[in-house]
């Protein structure tokens, strides 16, 4: 979903958007012109069919497998699927078929997108339009840019004769966007595990590389991410007749527990990926702002650091678990006590971090018994992928490959992703997005990516289905 892209909160104050897509030299490595143009028409395809919540994926997931098949995989290594009780919400899976020497490495990424406002964009939203630079689209950077590339180097390598040392499973998948009505990877490994179940997971979400004053800065390799939990908090009393105020009044109940909420900071939470995070992006950046990054990503961070840091709500979201009210209703009339008030509010924790514990921590927060806090549920926790050297090392060795001497930071999400589910299998996840971009649009409106960027990704994608499909 990348509801909140990490990258941006390393980079949104330093980047100002740009009126024409900057030009990145030296230039990376491009596919052969025919690729170029293959992957340009994929993404066009799919920036073309209406995959919102209340569309569906299945069209989409049916092109997609037509697309499959046109290239030279078998009819049997291409499933379109979905929940029988949600047969709008379709996902397909291509399997390339290797030499059996390891279990396969699975690729996924999903090809819903989210609402869009027509009015307020400046191009049609679902029809790929090339200006200034950039590809216009809603899904061009989340993520049906991603999907595009990734689709067309699977058919350049079936169209070289390639065979992988193991399996390769691509998951075109729904529902990501939507809040799990039918999240396609999570049934996937629910209902169909056979055609998923692999030795590792690479997710290709975007949002993950990132430009930085005008050039390539880094590469993002997602490890962690955030859980998300939501409380309702609940004041209730006898109410009466607004001619005569009484002290127990429901709504200012609830805002004086919203007063201690909104003033109250989680402590400071690292964990492998945010301290490896902190340390990398350290490299990139100089003066004060290197030293309190290197300071908070020591095994025992610097609090001081810490609060100078939290002064930017993004890095601030990357430090500890955040709790916001987001929704509030109460009384029933102008001329009414209020009997009743109910908030909502959206909590993201860190990693190891359980929904009943910051129910605890938000009941002693507030301190009055009079308010009634409950959290919605049942929550899949979100489990940590322990950065590993050898695939952060891998993924180096791609990069390089068209883009020399590129820079990768393992990091944590403040959103959320479906590597959620792989994890929860039992799977290693990492995001590994290959499209560059210097102002995250995701979910706004012209939401855009660089042509350049997404031309040298196809190349990317293609180096590093190659790379991991290598027996190891």
């Amino acid at each position: 979903m990348r509801e909140f892209l990490w990258a941006s909160a390393l980079s949104m104050c330093l980047t100002p958007a740009l009126a024409a897509a900057p030009v990145l030299s030296p230039p990376g490595v491009l596919p052969p012109p025919a690729y170029v143009a293959l992957a340009r028409d994929i993404m066009a395809e799919m920036i073309g069919v209406d995959t919102t919540h209340a569309h569906g994926s299945t069209g989409l997931a049916n092109l997609i497998h037509d697309r499959a098949i046109k290239a030279g995989f078998a009819p049997a290594d291409v499933v379109v699927t979905a929940p029988a009780d949600h047969p709008t919400k379709g996902n397909v899976v291509i399997r390339y078929r290797g030499k059996g020497l390891g279990k396969p490495v699975l690729y996924i990424g999903h090809i819903d997108v989210v609402e869009v406002d027509p009015k307020a964009w400046s191009t049609d939203p679902f029809k790929l339009t090339q200006k200034d630079g950039y590809f216009y689209g809603r899904g061009t950077e989340d993520m049906k840019g991603e999907d595009a590339v990734l689709l067309a180097a699977a058919i350049r390598l079936k169209a070289e004769g390639y065979t992988p040392d193991r399996d390769m499973i691509f998951a075109f998948t729904a529902d990501e966007e939507a809040g799990g009505d039918a999240d396609g990877v999570q049934y996937l490994f629910a209902k169909h595990r056979d055609l998923v179940d692999a030795g590792l997971t690479i997710n290709v979400d975007g949002g993950g590389a990132q430009i930085l004053d005008g050039k390539r800065g880094f590469l993002g390799m997602e490890t962690a991410e955030k859980l998300y939990a939501t409380y309702e908090f609940y004041t209730e009393n006898r109410g009466g007749h607004s001619s005569v105020p009484r002290p127990d009044n429901a709504i200012y109940q609830m805002t004086a527990a919203l007063d201690k909420l909104a003033a109250y900071k989680f402590p400071v939470h690292t964990t492998a990926t945010s301290r490896a995070m902190f340390a990398a992006y350290a490299a990139l950046r100089s003066g004060a702002e290197k030293a309190a990054l290197l300071a908070v990503a020591a095994p025992k961070p610097d609090l001081k650091a810490a609060a100078k840091l939290s002064a930017d709500p993004e890095i601030n979201a990357l430090l500890r678990t955040t709790c916001v009210a987001t929704m509030i209703q109460g009384g029933q009339g102008e001329s009414a006590l209020p009997n009743r008030v109910h908030a909502t509010v959206q909590c993201r924790l860190m990693p190891g971090e359980t929904p009943e514990q910051t129910l605890a921590v938000l009941t002693h927060v507030v301190g009055d018994a009079g308010v009634r806090i409950t959290v919605d549920g049942p929550i899949d926790p979100s489990p940590e992928t322990v950065p590993d050297p050898k695939v952060t090392a891998l993924f180096k060795q791609t990069a390089d490959k068209v883009w020399p001497d590129s820079h990768i930071i393992p990091v944590m999400d403040a959103g959320a992703s479906d590597c959620v589910y792989a994890r929860l299998a039992g799977l290693g996840c990492y995001d590994m997005p290959g499209i560059y971009i210097e102002d995250t649009r995701a979910h706004s409106r012209d939401e855009r990516v660089p042509v350049q960027s997404f031309d040298e990704a196809g190349q990317f994608d293609y180096e590093m289905l190659k790379a991991f499909a290598a027996a190891k």
